[in-house]
């Protein structure tokens, strides 16, 4: 067999590689064009120590709500100090508590926003009339790690963020990141939560880790090949050149 064969069956064993690592890249590969998918868990965003809240409290008498929102809030908006907007909220405490003004310490771990916002209007029921709650993450923010373009944390505006939204944010996998074994990490009270998701498959809008919750931390491994052509990097040269060799001793022992 001459180089030139020993060339031409390279390239199509290397063709035959690049068409099956295909089938590794591609997300929700099973999933049914112009069907209706219903994902089978219920999003529910719960508050948690050491989150930071934005409680804004109003009614028809804006003089009175005053004494229900913090010193540098008035008439529903955050007051400027300088250039800077002054980054105010409450502060849930390690035991899971809010200290809000006039009614004292909350119990707010554990509650969804829209269950505390039901909270606080019936306990301020009794001070104002028709009041208005209005809460907001401050620090809301989803963590993307390893094989991605631009791999930090990302702040969400608001409490609804797939897991492909958080990739997206992030710039989305490197064509060698592994799509079938993608880690999420969770703060579940005092415990982490570890669980494997496959963005290759249509069973991932059911996961309960499809919609990430504040604080996830998602990490995208990098595939064996990733890895191996990593390390050979600094070696390249070398093996460059010994291929060289290789294909010319080749040569010479075929002619």
């Amino acid at each position: 067999m001459s180089v030139y064969k020993l060339f031409i069956v390279w390239v199509y064993g290397m063709c035959i590689f690049g068409c099956a690592s295909s089938k590794k890249v591609v997300y929700l590969q099973d999933i049914k064009v112009d069907k209706r998918v219903k994902a089978a868990c219920e999003y529910r965003t719960v508050i948690h120590v050491d989150d930071l809240l934005s409680i804004i409290v109003s009614c028809d008498d804006i003089e009175a709500a005053l004494p229900f929102n913090t010193p540098m809030i008035g008439l529903g908006k955050e007051v400027t100090s300088g250039n800077q907007q002054a980054a105010l909220g409450y502060l849930v405490d390690k035991e899971g508590y809010v200290d809000f003004p006039v009614l004292g310490k909350l119990q707010v771990d554990g509650i969804s926003r829209n269950e505390l916002a039901d909270m606080l209007k019936e306990k301020l029921s009794g001070y104002l009339k028709n009041p208005i709650v209005t809460i907001q993450f401050l620090n809301f923010k989803v963590t993307v790690l390893g094989e991605v373009r631009n791999p930090g944390s990302y702040k969400v505006n608001s409490e609804r963020i797939s897991i492909l939204d958080a990739l997206g944010m992030a710039g989305d996998l490197q064509i060698n990141a592994k799509r079938k074994n993608v880690l999420v990490m969770r703060e579940d009270g005092n415990e982490k939560v570890f669980s494997r998701v496959d963005l290759t498959s249509s069973e991932l809008l059911h996961s309960p880790f499809f919609y990430l919750q504040q604080n996830d931390v998602v990490y995208a491994e990098p595939s064996r090949g990733r890895i191996v052509g990593g390390n050979a990097g600094t070696f390249l040269p070398y093996i460059l050149s010994s291929v060289s060799t290789f294909v010319a001793v080749l040569a010479l022992i075929i002619r």
